[in-house]
């Protein structure tokens, strides 16, 4: 997948960049993906995993419009394997795609039901 990254700015090479705080914005599908790459913490680990390796990293995608989020989601990463963090950020960015549309559908729908409840109310 061809990435199209806009913040911290594009990058010059097939991968992409973070800026210092481990961010970078993506447009995706239509929609402007923001995604965080921060180390993992034993919360992000399965139970069965007692002690966090030192390459292990989350990225987080995250979707917001009109000033509320859609959504949210994270991908475990090993930052010493490109091929791995390229694969987190494709998987990131499709999944934040699929979860927004599905919340904007939820969100239409619920509209869509109230409109329909208050003409019934008031007629």
């Amino acid at each position: 997948m061809p990435f199209h990254q806009i913040h911290p700015y594009p990058a010059c090479d097939p991968g992409f960049r973070l800026d210092i705080d481990g961010r970078a914005r993506f447009l995706h599908a239509g929609f402007t993906v923001d995604i965080q790459v921060r180390p993992a913490t034993h919360e992000d680990m399965p139970p069965s995993v007692s002690e966090v390796p030192s390459f292990a990293v989350m990225m987080i995608g995250t979707i917001t419009m009109e000033g509320a989020v859609l959504c949210e989601v994270s991908e475990a990463a090993n930052e010493r394997e490109p091929a791995r963090m390229r694969e987190a950020l494709e998987s990131a960015l499709s999944r934040a795609v699929e979860e927004a549309r599905r919340a904007v559908e939820k969100m239409v729908k619920r509209i869509e039901q109230i409109d329909r409840e208050q003409r019934s109310a008031s007629g």
